[in-house]
């Protein structure tokens, strides 16, 4: 009977990927609730105000990192710095891609760059540039990094691998957006 118990009591202290992704999302919302608190945050600072451990602080911080809602700032010596970042993405809707979406999508395989450079080579305005990243966000197909106060643009690992293998069956199946 023992045995039993000892076996159930290991298998639902196993987490699963969900449970580990709710975890993650649950502290990324503790680090953003401290960020929106002031401009700038030593990472250990932060540590201690969200209570989390380092290493599920650093988990959450390197997610927001690649969703470019946080960014990390000049610190002094070796102390990590970290304060909200502001890509200028529009909240949007996963509505189906738009032609201008496609042919930013399609312009950012291989390659990462600015919205105003973007605009420059595909001989569209800026505005329309930042719709087509806001909706390949709301899609979760771009990243983008903080150079200064320049922000670079860049499909995600798995969407520029998978890029041309999704589209089939992207059009093969309606797909359920919220």
């Amino acid at each position: 009977m023992s045995v039993a118990r000892t076996t159930r009591r290991h298998a639902c202290s196993t987490p699963t990927l969900e449970d580990l992704q709710e975890t993650r999302r649950a502290n990324e919302k503790l680090v953003l609730k401290a960020l929106e608190s002031k401009p700038e945050w030593v990472e250990t600072e932060l540590a201690k105000t969200t209570g989390l451990a380092l290493s599920h602080l650093r988990a959450a911080l390197a997610s927001l990192l690649d969703q470019g809602r946080v960014r990390r700032l000049p610190g002094t010596g070796t102390r990590a710095v970290y304060g909200l970042a502001d890509p200028g993405l529009a909240d949007v809707p996963a509505t189906p891609l738009t032609s201008d979406a496609k042919k930013v999508r399609d312009y950012l395989e291989g390659r990462a760059d600015s919205a105003l450079y973007m605009s420059d080579q595909l001989r569209m305005t800026r505005e329309d540039v930042m719709t087509a990243l806001s909706l390949l966000n709301a899609h979760g197909m771009i990243t983008c990094t903080f150079v200064g106060s320049l922000v670079i643009f860049r499909l995600k690992e798995t969407q520029a691998l998978g890029t041309e293998q999704a589209a089939p069956a992207a059009t093969g199946k309606k797909k359920q957006v919220a």
